[in-house]
């Protein structure tokens, strides 16, 4: 077989699996993988949570990926890509290198879309990186007494779990502190954690009921100013602390590329995560429009997937279906944390929802063991 080269756009849970899983499958083989990230370091999302409330370290949640490349025999070029030519099969990277690909895997992730909806933009607290962690703990050091906090899960957000983890986190972080400060929480979806089962909704409406925490479900925000929260229900809700997750646009690597087809950014994709426009392209995880809940669990079956269908592609084999699931860890503040799982087998779909200290730990040690796995 002539040998083929396979470039990975993304380093994150999507990005890192692909190009392990290719790897693997390439052992023995003369096919050349890249990976081109303009990040240095991997960072494992689902921890940033604690860091906004002292407790995590920012050396424990990441690790350089140039070693973990090198070692397996993946080229890395740590560059920004600034756009993509599918017809020519070549991604453009930001200082104007051509790098030239057989097989393509998008796993460049989505970004927050905070201009979207008015007035939202540079009014929320965020943890969806290390920096506006650190920023939304500063803010929280700050926090006094009375000061009213909304928060919420804007339209089109599709990680809506992030929402929930905050809003736990931090009254216990204001229970520890002896603060007292009222918060309202609001979400897009029909009800608490749509789509995850009865047993997960019904929990959280019990801690919302016990915490004294008002929320309103199926509302979405009409525009924000500086002391208030606009909902389409009528509902104008003061706040002196905001965190919002807002919408979800693609990187700029796709809106600056012409030849593709899109909806903000996202791009369409057959249930095998290929590309409805480029058979030699995959997507995977937030960059792709597959529905169903956005974590980097998903990102990583996916990531997985679509290395093995260019494995198939290659050998003219038919291509896999990507079959949802959820396997979750919502952290509860001091109620440790919740478990949620629902996995489609041959004999129906196993659910499984558990709640208590159990799952924090399970979380923790999951967290340690992908580490420890990958660095």
């Amino acid at each position: 077989m002539i040998a083929m080269h396979i470039v990975v756009i993304g380093s994150g849970f999507g990005g890192l699996n692909a190009a392990v899983e290719l790897r693997k499958k390439f052992k023995h083989s003369q096919h050349e993988i890249t990976v081109i990230s303009d990040q240095e370091q991997f960072i494992f999302r689902p921890s940033l949570i604690w860091l906004p409330f002292h407790k995590h370290s920012i050396e424990k949640i990441t690790f350089p990926l140039r070693p973990t490349f090198e070692k397996i025999g993946v080229r890395f070029i740590e560059k920004s890509v600034q756009s993509l030519m599918p017809k020519q099969n070549y991604v453009i990277c930001h200082d104007d290198e051509m790098i030239t690909y057989d097989y393509l895997i998008i796993a460049s992730g989505a970004s927050p879309d905070w201009a979207r909806i008015k007035g939202l933009e540079g009014k929320s607290a965020s943890i969806y990186d290390i920096s506006s962690a650190l920023k939304t703990r500063k803010r929280l050091e700050e926090l006094e007494e009375g000061e009213p906090i909304v928060i919420g899960v804007a339209q089109e957000n599709p990680n809506h779990g992030i929402a929930y983890e905050f809003l736990f986190e931090l009254d216990a972080y204001l229970n520890e502190h002896l603060i007292k400060c009222p918060i309202t929480f609001f979400t897009y979806e029909k009800e608490l954690f749509d789509g995850t089962g009865k047993e997960p909704t019904e929990k959280l409406e019990e801690l919302m009921a016990e915490k004294q925490i008002q929320y309103y479900c199926n509302v979405s925000i009409e525009q924000v100013d500086d002391g208030k929260i606009y909902l389409n229900n009528g509902e104008r809700l003061p706040y002196s602390f905001l965190f919002v997750l807002p919408p979800y646009k693609g990187k700029k690597c796709i809106l600056t590329s012409k030849d593709f087809e899109h909806k903000n950014g996202i791009l369409p994709v057959h249930e095998s995560l290929q590309s409805i426009q480029w058979e030699n392209i995959y997507v995977v995880g937030d960059a792709n429009n597959i529905k169903g809940i956005k974590s980097g669990r998903a990102a990583e079956l996916q990531g997985v997937l679509a290395a093995d269908n260019i494995v198939k592609q290659m050998h003219h084999e038919p291509l896999q279906s990507f079959q949802q699931d959820t396997i979750y860890f919502m952290e509860l503040g001091k109620e440790g944390a919740m478990f949620i799982m629902n996995k489609p087998s041959k004999q129906g779909t196993i659910q499984c929802t558990m709640s208590g200290i159990l799952p924090h730990i399970m979380k923790r040690a999951f967290e340690n063991y992908y580490l420890l796995k990958f660095s």
